[in-house]
């Protein structure tokens, strides 16, 4: 009989999922914790990479729940791994990167060093991701090494090799690690293979050979939709759109684009979903053992007020209580007021990093922590397109045209063009000066 593994490798996630369904009925009826632990997992991570994020979560969920009642760093790695997973899919880095240290520190008290080195490397090569993110050069080039002690593969050499092709520098370095990645396909999964593929075409296109790199992204495409891996193909689907574009090959690249554009718009309301969801339970991630002690702490200072209060009732009574009313008021207002600032902050730096990434998440994102803005501006101009609203999310977080020019791909010519067009659109007068239109808004 197949395991999961072996579905995942072949890139058959249905059947991978029938099978975790088939296996959650079993082992309910044996009622076998360890095993409903592990298949609510697996369910999770196999919902995750249909992008069904929301639901996903739902399943860790119901495994964090079950794991309270035993105790096994394996499962409680795996699972805290998974729900990493899921965070840097959304785009909620500093979450992410929270759940993969929790899991690497039961990752450690993993006996079975198959298993050990297995999680460990899925953990670094998710949380290279979360660093390619924050630009946080040294941390990543210290998990790469990592990666390639503990299992030098396809993935690793390709991911090196990504490092190189990203700068666009010492590209025949970049070569050796992708040929070293081809001679490793006879052990990488069908998933492992198209990344591959893929950076092979990044590599190509680095170099200026577009044709070539052309065909490399033409290859991703059957085997991204066989998986399912609807962020992979979203990048897929945008790259190849570009490039055509760049040949003149207009009705090829508008093909892809609307592919693009379709698949990105059956992603959003999951996804938005899934982001509240996920952001609800950051505090709760983060401060988990804190939270802890924190109740063993309030515990303790309850029952000393009580013996306290025992021991003073006629004479003390009333101020104690008038005296622990005004503490609890004031410690509410100021976590209250400490988590508000949190959230404000993350939000803002979760928004920065989703435009320096260009994720298509970006727009979604601006629109749900600026919507007294965003309603502001349509109801002020309600014809505004998709691209009007990201060139106006721009100005709202005071871009210069520079920075507008790199995110956008385009000469400064172009976003003065783009400027003219939006206040042309929006019927500002002359006299009237865009930005400072849009941050008063």
């Amino acid at each position: 009989m197949k395991t999961t593994s072996e579905y995942k490798r072949k890139g058959d996630f249905e059947g991978a999922l029938k099978f975790n369904t088939h296996a959650l009925t079993e082992s309910e009826n044996n009622g076998d914790i360890k095993e409903i632990i592990l298949v609510y997992t697996n369910i999770g991570s196999i919902l995750c990479s249909f992008s069904k994020h929301k639901e996903s979560l739902e399943y860790l969920d119901k495994a964090k729940k079950e794991l309270s009642s035993i105790s096994s760093p394996f499962l409680t790695a795996n699972l805290y791994n998974e729900y990493g997973r899921n965070y840097t899919r959304l785009g909620l880095f500093g979450q992410s990167n929270t759940a993969f240290n929790k899991a690497e520190q039961y990752i450690r008290k993993i006996s079975n060093e198959k298993q050990r080195k297995f999680l460990l490397f899925y953990n670094y090569s998710w949380k290279r991701t979360n660093f390619i993110r924050a630009k946080d050069v040294d941390s990543l080039h210290h998990v790469e090494k990592k990666m390639l002690a503990i299992m030098p593969g396809t993935l690793t050499y390709t991911r090196i090799a990504d490092g190189f092709i990203d700068k666009k520098i010492h590209l025949d370095s970049a070569g050796y690690y992708m040929d070293k990645a081809i001679l490793n396909f006879n052990t990488a999964s069908i998933s492992e293979k198209a990344v591959a593929l893929f950076s092979y075409g990044d590599l190509y296109n680095a170099k200026g050979d577009k044709r070539k790199a052309l065909e490399y992204y033409l290859k991703t495409v059957d085997i991204f939709e066989q998986t399912k891996n609807k962020p992979a193909l979203l990048t897929v689907y945008d790259t190849i759109s570009s490039v055509y574009k760049s040949f003149h090959e207009i009705e090829k690249s508008n093909e892809y684009l609307r592919k693009y554009t379709v698949l990105n718009d059956s992603l959003n309301k999951n996804e938005k979903e899934a982001v509240n969801l996920a952001v609800n339970k950051l505090i709760e991630l983060n401060h988990e053992e804190k939270d802890q002690e924190r109740k063993i702490f309030y515990l303790i200072v309850f029952l000393i007020v009580t013996v306290f209060i025992g021991l003073t009732y006629f004479i003390r009574k009333i101020y104690l209580k008038n005296e622990l009313k005004k503490d609890k008021l004031l410690e509410k207002k100021t976590i209250e007021a400490e988590t508000l600032k949190l959230k404000v902050n993350d939000s803002f730096d979760e928004i920065i990093q989703l435009m320096e990434s260009r994720s298509p998440l970006f727009l979604k994102r601006f629109k749900e922590v600026y919507p007294e803005f965003y309603e502001k501006l349509l109801k002020h101009t309600s014809e505004l397109t998709e691209h009007d609203i990201k060139f106006s999310a721009y100005l709202r977080l005071n871009l210069t045209n520079k920075e507008i020019c790199q995110y956008e791909n385009i000469s400064l010519r172009g976003v003065e063009t783009k400027r003219y067009r939006l206040k042309k659109k929006l019927k500002l007068s002359q006299d009237v000066e865009l930005q400072k239109w849009i941050l008063d808004l």
